[in-house]
């Protein structure tokens, strides 16, 4: 395996957020798209028309974890590390396309391990310091510095050479780092791996200000950046309210468009969805839900039903069957008896619309996603069939098992339809809310038969789901299915270092396909994400990847 890492974002939002996109009853979003991909608001407004000296106002539903881009990693932090730093590479507007960001330009060996990048000459930190090559060095070296305890690490260590023999204090420098000159940067892995440019999108891999870092520590920097990006923390009252304000030498000419952001630290959904009513806040965005009430009364009123956009998540919800040896669920035929039991249409209904049933581990938005699955792997909702599966598997009266869920009540509410599903073709399930602290451990014992969980991507690349949920070497830290086929991990192995292309598509199918053959997921749906925007706000897209577009809002003249 490439690469071991541990996701702390996807059960953040399942058992902290509760809901990364809101729904009346359930822990997800649900039903069909009503406006178009990536779509936005921009306008053809003149100059004339727009209001240069604008603010914006948001909300936040949770205070900022982290402001460090080496320990950011949840959607909150992103909201604001994005916003205050740049990357080597990031991703086209409303695409999955990797695009230059301060590394101008940069090329790949042909045997894919060495890259060497670019970077922009004439760009700054915030207090004037250079962006170098150096400034990119140093984040990897505090990524993989045990001190600073980066979730980042995982990601480059052993992939970059000389990253194993830095982390255990066994080198002094990462081998496969140089800078031949201020304005290069070299980069060698130990083999190739087809989304290393994805994992440099990623906030870890930020430029940072080393001198400034060393003169306030780690510590105080996670609460004091000092970055390159489009806006500047102005202020910041923690557990209450954040002001970022523009970055005047910003080097993207043009952004950001305006003076000021407001973000205010709220939970309370249906508040916002009033301030939002009465103008107080400029959108509903990435990290503020839409109270379910609102979301029903403003789809349905003339005034606001037009101001809406959504974005299917890169994400599925789904039940981590428990392959062990041991119990009903063993059995292959059991797994897939459930897989036919639930109705997901039924979990999509009870969300509002804000989900799409999932047939696959692979959600749409993702590189690799099957328009058309193998009959015989997918398993359309058949109760009569589940039924049948049962008796062939030696359980014709069901058998009684047990469900790990969030404790919250909303996903409750969804998890209990499951129950009642699988309750009519005689399996009786007992539901075990875990709160958010020992959830993750909880899992990790595999000493429940059922997890119900969620994946939200890292970055656009089958093996961010396939490889990290899947591989038997994943067990039990993402692997709480306990699945462990050698064929599929072997498999895995070989389609992480093919190049980007149909072949290592081709391949992912094949292995997906056989997964979902044995059968190890119940796959539920695939959130959908709304935001809603007043009219005046132009520039406001729905990134299958990034954050709330702040660097690109503006406001015309109302």
């Amino acid at each position: 395996m490439e690469m071991r890492k541990e996701k702390k974002s996807a059960m953040a939002v399942v058992v902290g957020m509760g809901v990364i996109a809101s729904i009346i009853s359930g822990c997800g979003t649900a039903a069909p798209k009503q406006s178009s991909t990536g779509a936005t608001n921009a306008s053809s407004a003149s100059d004339a028309s727009i209001d240069k000296n604008a603010t914006i106002q948001i909300d936040e539903a949770d205070d900022f974890a982290h402001l460090d881009p080496a320990l950011a990693y949840d959607y909150g932090s992103d909201e604001a590390v994005y916003q205050f730093y740049d990357q080597l590479v990031t991703y086209a507007t409303n695409s999955t396309k990797i695009v230059p960001d301060l590394a101008s330009s940069w090329t790949v060996s042909k045997d894919g391990l060495k890259y060497t990048f670019h970077i922009r000459k004439g760009v700054t930190f915030w207090n004037g310091d250079p962006v170098t090559a150096q400034s990119f060095i140093d984040e990897f070296q505090r990524v993989l510095n045990p001190k600073v305890a980066s979730p980042g690490e995982g990601f480059i260590d052993p992939i970059l050479q000389g990253s194993t023999a830095y982390f255990k204090g066994q080198a002094k420098s990462i081998s496969g780092l140089s800078a031949p000159d201020p304005y290069t940067l070299e980069i060698t892995l130990t083999k190739p791996q087809a989304y290393f440019l994805e994992v440099l999108a990623m906030p870890f891999f930020s430029a940072v200000d080393q001198s400034y870092i060393d003169k306030i520590g780690n510590t105080q920097f996670d609460h004091h950046p000092m970055g390159t990006g489009a806006f500047e923390m102005k202020s910041y009252k923690m557990g209450n309210e954040m002001v970022m304000t523009k970055n005047p030498n910003y080097f993207k000419k043009g952004e950001p468009k305006v003076q000021e952001v407001g973000i205010s630290i709220n939970k309370n959904e249906q508040l916002s969805a009033l301030k939002f009513q009465q103008g107080q806040e400029s959108f509903l965005g990435w990290n503020q839900d839409i109270a379910s009430q609102a979301f029903i009364s403003m789809k349905n009123n003339p005034k606001f039903k037009n101001d809406f956009q959504s974005e299917k998540l890169v994400a599925t919800y789904y039940l981590a069957l428990n392959s062990k040896p041991t119990g009903p669920i063993q059995n292959k035929l059991v797994r897939q008896a459930i897989n036919m039991a639930i109705d997901k249409q039924r979990l999509v209904s009870l969300q509002n619309g804000r989900a799409a049933a999932a047939n696959q581990i692979l959600p749409p938005a993702m590189p690799g996603y099957e328009t058309k699955l193998p009959s015989d792997v997918d398993y359309q909702y058949n109760p009569t069939k589940a039924k049948q599966l049962l008796k062939e598997a030696g359980y014709p009266n069901g058998f009684s098992t047990s469900l790990m869920c969030p404790s919250d009540q909303t996903t409750r509410s969804l998890v209990q339809s499951i129950q009642e599903d699988l309750q009519k073709i005689g399996i009786k399930v007992s539901i075990h809310p875990i709160a958010s602290a020992s959830y993750e451990a909880d899992a990790e014992s595999m000493k429940y038969p059922m997890v119900y969980t969620a994946w939200f991507q890292d970055f656009p690349d089958p093996s961010d789901f396939l490889n990290t949920l899947l591989n038997g070497n994943e067990i039990p830290l993402n692997n709480w299915s306990n699945y462990n086929n050698q064929t599929v991990n072997q498999e895995l192995a070989q389609a992480a270092v093919m190049p980007q292309g149909q072949a290592r598509l081709d391949l992912y199918d094949k292995i997906q396909n056989q997964i979902l053959a044995d059968a190890p997921w119940v796959p539920l749906f695939t959130p959908i994400r709304y935001a809603v925007v007043q009219p005046y706000v132009k520039g406001f897209s729905m990134s299958p990847v990034l954050m709330d577009p702040l660097q690109n809002v503006y406001v015309v003249k109302h």
